[in-house]
């Protein structure tokens, strides 16, 4: 849906909550009249739980609206642009290489992996077997990330953390799985 269809139909829930609520005063009124009144309580309640729904609806349309809006303009803004940067030549000789270690994740650590839009993200480990480990978006930055609150991803210790690229990735019922 376009942000402007958006736009119009949070204007067409913002007018129907603000008339249920104009509803909800006049039926208080009466009930001040006519307290025993069944059939008005009884609107009452049905009237409190229709402006609770639409209350809500009109948030996930706000919110929705905004994350998509700020999809949008994220990848157009380029505030990590790289800098080509002179680096000194190493001497071979004096370079010791490091041995390197794989990281072991456990379940309930702390992480961070690249997500499929080739940022990095903090994470929690939600599952783990020898390979592959269920990770939740500590902070997601999109509604996508919220809806879909878990990757599961092949752990790469060439780059000390956990990857997600999107030449390996395949859809599954709401999670994610990394293809060797």
């Amino acid at each position: 849906m376009g942000s402007e269809e958006e736009r119009v139909l949070e204007n067409q829930l913002e007018l129907q909550l603000n008339e249920q609520k104009d509803s909800l005063s006049a039926i208080d009124h009466a009930l001040l009249i006519d307290p025993t009144n069944s059939e008005l309580r009884e609107v009452h309640e049905e009237l409190v739980q229709a402006i609770k729904d639409a209350e809500e609806g009109l948030l996930h349309l706000k919110r929705s609206r905004l994350l998509s809006e700020a999809d949008t303009l994220l990848p157009s803004t380029n505030i990590f642009a790289e800098q080509e940067e002179k680096v000194e030549p190493i001497d071979p000789a004096d370079v010791e290489p490091e041995p390197l270690q794989e990281k072991c994740y456990s379940v309930g650590s702390i992480c961070r992996f690249r997500y499929k839009d080739g940022r990095w993200y903090n994470g929690k480990v939600l599952q783990s077997d020898n390979s592959v480990a269920t990770i939740s978006f500590l902070t997601p930055t999109s509604e996508n990330m919220m809806v879909r609150n878990t990757e599961s991803v092949r752990m790469l210790p060439e780059f000390q953390g956990i990857s997600v690229t999107d030449s390996d990735i395949r859809g599954r019922e709401g999670d994610k799985r990394i293809r060797s």
